[in-house]
């Protein structure tokens, strides 16, 4: 397995990553797309560097209240797609954005209509779409294993699947091993990010009180995470583990030695 970080794209951030020992980065993207010819410039720097493009982060929100921003979205998701294979990649990632104040049959309705049409984009560019997980507010209707299924049985195409993340799973409440055993072959990507439980803060305010849980580099949170390369190992996962740095103690200044020690954690299960 590569191991990359996530990150918008700089040729600072490319050199930083070969010399730190990573294989790769999954760039985000959106909003004012690159130029073809920036996309080979950006191809061009990162083969000099000696690193991948393990995904294309296409970042825009096609549930958009500004009907036209929603528009341009999709749109955009086309030229990601054509991006992510120009950089030598068939993996979009994504979130499967709904409409924040729709009751949950309307986001379902709105899911299947919108990624519908994103899935047949892809298909015709050659290319799958990974969906992350993160809740964002319920924006994002892929939360749960619950709504997995749905959106699976919803939209039965092999096109769609997951950029899974066991850091959202654990503030939750939800069995991340059991969801990763269960949804492996539909995980096209992998989130490396790290939760940690402060107990005494959880036991004062409750799970309705604030401070109880933060994102952690991986390894500095309560993730098993030999668990969970065993059950990739077991679901024959063979895409890319990809650090998403939100950890706020290793922010600022301190970013880069979260990444390395992310890199360091992780190392000792992809050798």
């Amino acid at each position: 397995m590569r191991i990359g970080f996530t990150t918008g794209y700089s040729q600072e951030r490319a050199e930083f990553a070969a010399g730190a020992g990573f294989d790769g980065l999954e760039i985000s993207t959106g909003g004012t797309m690159p130029t073809k010819s920036q996309v080979r410039r950006i191809k061009e720097t990162m083969e000099r560097s000696g690193i991948a493009t393990l995904t294309l982060f296409h970042y825009e929100n096609y549930a958009a209240a500004e009907s036209a921003a929603a528009r341009r979205a999709r749109t955009n998701f086309a030229k990601a797609c054509d991006m992510a294979r120009e950089l030598g990649t068939n993996v979009v990632t994504v979130n499967a954005w709904v409409p924040r104040d729709a009751s949950l049959e309307e986001k379902f309705a709105h899911y299947k209509r919108t990624f519908g049409e994103l899935a047949q984009v892809a298909r015709d560019r050659g290319c799958i779409i990974a969906i992350e997980n993160c809740p964002h507010g319920f924006c994002n209707i892929a939360w749960s294993p619950a709504n997995w299924e749905r959106i699976f049985n919803d939209l039965p195409t092999k096109t769609i699947g997951l950029e899974f993340d066991p850091s959202h799973l654990v503030w939750q409440g939800i069995d991340y091993v059991a969801a990763l055993r269960r949804f492996g072959s539909r995980v096209y990507a992998f989130h490396a990010k790290d939760t940690e439980i402060i107990s005494d803060r959880l036991s004062h305010g409750g799970i309705y009180g604030s401070g109880w849980w933060r994102f952690r580099i991986p390894g500095h949170g309560d993730i098993n995470w030999k668990r969970i390369f065993t059950v990739l190992d077991d679901v024959n996962y063979r895409g890319d583990i990809i650090i998403e740095h939100e950890d706020p103690v290793f922010s600022g200044d301190r970013r880069d030695e979260g990444l390395r020690l992310g890199l360091k954690f992780l190392r000792q299960f992809t050798l």
